[in-house]
């Protein structure tokens, strides 16, 4: 079964598209059926694979005269973000404007904006549906959601992860950096959204390996002899071990027990991070008998 995917126009974010009988080619545009409102989406392509994204329901192809609807909406959502910005300087209203999306049924404007705290913008919200004659509704995002909408460049020269491909974000930290044998300079890891950039996350699954071997400087016994741990490479798929005289370099699958791979999965369920040692001790215990 092939399943069909779509970007949203608003969030740049992936979505299913359920109850579509024949398959549309890659960069068409389709009307859906969103929530309470009607909207078109970008077809991505399809996939035999069915990901955890929110689904939609499929009305009809577009026209060209959809396009231009579309277009025209567009050009209108940019007319009500200028009217907004200034509307929020006269209420004096501490909040960032990141993008206003009218959605293909006009039924409604959505504003989408970051702030640093709560913000109580019930009367800006009033005077802005008068302004403008239309149905409001704020939906505060975050900094990464914002670069997601907008689109950037990334510290590589190419376009930002989360705004070609990605449809979440996973949780990325300073303990990541440890674990890739990255310097522990968070400045020259971060994206344009200010966060520790979203491609350190990928690499994860590529080092879960070390959570199950004790770490570097550690003394063990390998064929009979008592070895030092001097470096596990995870991308190499090697292990380093060192004794007086003697630097040997082995494939971690010649190293690691049968049935790691048990290990393996368990660890990715919850990204490897979260694992406690004696929990490990536990697994391998499982793995060994």
């Amino acid at each position: 079964m092939q399943y069909t995917y779509i970007k949203y126009i608003d969030t740049g974010k992936i979505g299913l598209l359920e109850g579509l009988q024949d398959t549309l080619p890659k960069n068409s545009y389709v009307i859906i059926k969103r929530d309470d409102y009607i909207d078109i989406a970008k077809v991505i392509g399809t996939s035999s694979k069915l990901y955890d994204v929110k689904a939609c329901s499929f009305v009809r192809e577009a026209t060209p005269q959809d396009i231009s609807k579309m277009s025209y909406l567009n050009e209108l959502a940019q007319n009500h973000m200028k009217i907004a910005k200034g509307m929020a300087l006269k209420h004096n209203i501490s909040l960032k404007f990141i993008k206003s999306y009218i959605p293909f049924d006009n039924t409604k404007s959505f504003f989408f904006y970051t702030a640093d705290t709560r913000v109580d913008f019930r009367q800006f919200v009033k005077d802005l549906a008068k302004a403008i004659k239309k149905r409001i509704e704020m939906r505060q995002i975050g900094n990464r959601d914002a670069v997601q909408i907008l689109g950037s460049i990334g510290i590589c020269g190419f376009k930002t992860c989360c705004s070609n491909f990605m449809d979440s974000f996973d949780t990325v930290n300073l303990k990541d950096l440890e674990i890739q044998n990255l310097p522990m300079s968070p400045s020259k890891f971060s994206g344009p959204c200010g966060k520790l950039v979203c491609c350190i996350s990928f690499e994860k699954l590529n080092y879960i390996v070390k959570h199950i071997l004790p770490p570097e400087n550690t003394n063990i016994c390998f064929a009979q002899k008592e070895y030092t741990i001097a470096h596990i490479d995870p991308i190499k798929n090697t292990i380093d071990l060192q004794r007086e005289g003697e630097n040997i370099s082995i494939n971690l699958l010649e190293f690691l027990p049968e049935g790691y791979d048990i290990v393996i999965k368990k660890c990715a369920s919850c990204g490897g991070c979260c694992v406690r040692q004696e929990e490990q001790n536990v697994v391998l215990e499982e793995v060994l008998i």
